[in-house]
């Protein structure tokens, strides 16, 4: 959702993205130079979206940044949900983007990034930088509840949960945080403004039916 919110809004005069996971910052630094995004739009362009052909590129071993990134767009495109940690195949070939009109989403989204400024380090490094009123903060952490070990690559840990509230207790800038909606994210955060939103999540080939309704916490300081 982090990334998604970049891409939706319009710029800032300095935009920073942040994320712990080497394999999206790779992905996102080889997008944002246009030559290597062009080679990359080459690569997967040529992928036919097959199981077989998924658990090959799944189970390769990449030698080079571009191989490396080249497979993790392609996976994310056709893993179940996008879930990348320990993936499982879940294109559709009637509901799922075709590698054909891949190319022109990875453009739009390179040319935004070159505005970007790409970090990938630990929210505590990140977090000692110095920032002002002037600065707005989007903070999408792993969920409190979530399964940590089918859900995310880089998770949280309790401690890593209660660094982030003292960093943002102490926060001179604005910022804005999403959550899962628990009983102990709410304990921790009472003293933010807390609003609730609830939705019908997405995933990779899945109706209306099916889907099952997400509850998150939408937290700030301002």
């Amino acid at each position: 959702m982090g990334g998604a919110l970049f891409f939706a809004k319009p710029l800032a005069r300095k935009n920073i993205i942040n994320d712990f996971n080497e394999d999206l910052i790779r992905f996102l630094r080889i997008i944002q130079n246009p030559k290597t995004r062009k080679d990359l739009i080459k690569n997967v362009s040529k992928f036919v979206p097959n199981k077989e052909n998924f658990e090959k590129l799944k189970n390769s071993v990449s030698t080079t940044d571009l191989q490396s990134a080249s497979k993790y767009f392609i996976i994310n495109r056709t893993c179940y949900s996008g879930i990348m940690n320990k993936p499982n195949w879940g294109y559709d070939e009637k509901k799922s983007v075709p590698p054909k009109k891949w190319g022109d989403r990875i453009m739009i989204a390179g040319e935004k990034l070159s505005h970007a400024n790409i970090l990938n380090q630990d929210f505590r490094k990140f977090f000692k930088r110095s920032a002002d009123s002037n600065v707005f903060a989007f903070i999408d952490p792993p969920y409190f509840k979530a399964d940590q070990k089918r859900a995310y690559s880089n998770s949280f840990n309790q401690k890593d949960h209660m660094d982030l509230l003292n960093i943002l207790k102490n926060a001179e800038f604005k910022f804005l945080l999403t959550y899962d909606d628990c009983d102990e994210v709410r304990e921790l955060y009472k003293d933010f403004e807390i609003k609730n939103e609830e939705w019908m999540y997405h995933t990779a080939n899945s109706n209306v039916t099916t889907r099952k309704k997400g509850k998150e916490l939408f937290i700030k300081n301002f």
